[in-house]
């Protein structure tokens, strides 16, 4: 008897471990939130938005930022190649991009401004002004440079959304805004 209580003590013992390790360090998600992190296994058929995010317009430009921003720059200047995402009802260009952080291991810095919009400020440290007076991020929806913050543009299914470090703010935009 005193052994069978032993014995369920330690079961006990034991499984309390394992769902204590399970609550420490594991992470339970949701279908959806399976779908956020893991792009490639969305199902066909799904309402999905699109995102890149680059700094192709630093190539030509790179002496101009310091040496611990360009130690940090992605191969190819292009942290994020077009990329699909799950499509949410009100998502906005900003809730896309943050979607991409964990997936993308991008590190986004972002303020509220005026109205309670947010403002991308850096993108794995490559921040507005690292590459001179007229450098920063901007955002296009469907190739179409966005008229208002990226907190405030609500998406479509199938939209294409691109973040786009810019040097000056003419070098990243459609040839009708320049």
């Amino acid at each position: 008897m005193k052994k069978t209580c032993l014995s369920v003590a330690a079961g006990f013992l034991l499984l309390l471990l394992v769902v204590g390790c399970v609550l420490l360090f594991g992470r339970v998600e949701s279908v959806d939130e399976h779908y956020l992190y893991n792009p490639e296994e969305i199902p066909e058929g799904a309402d999905v938005v699109t995102l890149s995010v680059d700094c192709l317009a630093l190539d030509g430009h790179l002496d101009e930022i310091s040496a611990s921003v360009r130690n940090e720059l992605p191969e190819g200047l292009v942290y994020l190649s077009e990329t699909r995402f799950l499509y949410t009802e009100g998502m906005t260009a900003f809730d896309l991009l943050l979607r991409a952080e964990k997936p993308a291991r991008l590190r986004i810095a972002y303020q509220t401004v005026f109205g309670g919009a947010y403002y991308v400020s850096s993108i794995n440290d490559l921040a507005e002004f690292s590459a001179g007076g007229e450098s920063g991020w901007i955002v296009l929806v469907n190739g179409v440079f966005i008229d208002r913050s990226a907190s405030a543009y609500v998406l479509s299914p199938g939209d294409v959304v691109e973040w786009r470090y810019t040097v000056s703010y003419g070098d990243v935009l459609p040839p009708e805004l320049q």
